[in-house]
């Protein structure tokens, strides 16, 4: 997925400005997308110039001309056809367990306080996800969506907190005093989490 396609299915909701275009991305999808402002200006003008959407400039009296960015018959054609394709592969950029990686490397309370400050933080996100979801109207057909969206972003961060908890564990225990090489078993679990 590209953020052509997050911006194309943004403004087919509504019209917007390209600041309220990055404040909807903020507050209703950035549980599941992230983009700065810088991404998305540049995106929206190769989307116009792609004729996938119009601006219109508003004027005002007393402050700056507003860009006003709107599907065009074409743009609403191409968000149909994404819709309509299958999900592209999960592709995943962690920088948590890039480092974990080359774990053998860090010293182990180190670790162990990015480890937790990493759960505390998951633990958090998947709080505020279950407020948002209780805070959403489910009688409503277009907060669907959302509701959807929602659930899969908390069963992720709760996900995390689990796996965190249990690599937590793991750290703590006699195991990891012997080191990390004898640390697995044959079914790749670690050892004092199967115990």
């Amino acid at each position: 997925m590209s953020l052509k396609h997050v911006l194309l299915t943004v403004l087919n909701k509504e019209p917007n400005s390209g600041y309220g275009i990055g404040r909807m991305l903020e507050q209703e999808l950035g549980h599941i997308w992230c983009a700065r402002l810088q991404q998305i200006y540049s995106e929206l003008a190769k989307l116009h110039a792609d004729g996938l959407m119009s601006v219109e400039n508003i004027q005002f009296l007393n402050r700056p001309p507003k860009k006003i960015y709107s599907l065009t018959d074409a743009g609403r054609s191409e968000l149909e056809r994404w819709l309509a394709e299958g999900a592209a592969p999960h592709g995943t950029k962690d920088d948590l367990l890039v480092r974990l990686y080359s774990m053998e490397l860090i010293p182990r309370d180190a670790l162990i306080r990015r480890l937790q400050a990493e759960r505390d933080a998951y633990e958090v996100e998947a709080r505020e996800l279950r407020s948002r979801q209780a805070q959403t109207p489910r009688m409503d057909p277009a907060t669907l969506g959302m509701l959807v969206t929602l659930e899969a972003a908390r069963f992720r961060a709760e996900s995390q907190v689990a796996w965190l908890e249990r690599t937590l564990q793991w750290l703590r225990s006699a195991d990891a005093d012997a080191g990390f090489s004898s640390s697995l078993e044959n079914d790749g679990e670690l050892r004092s989490l199967s115990a």
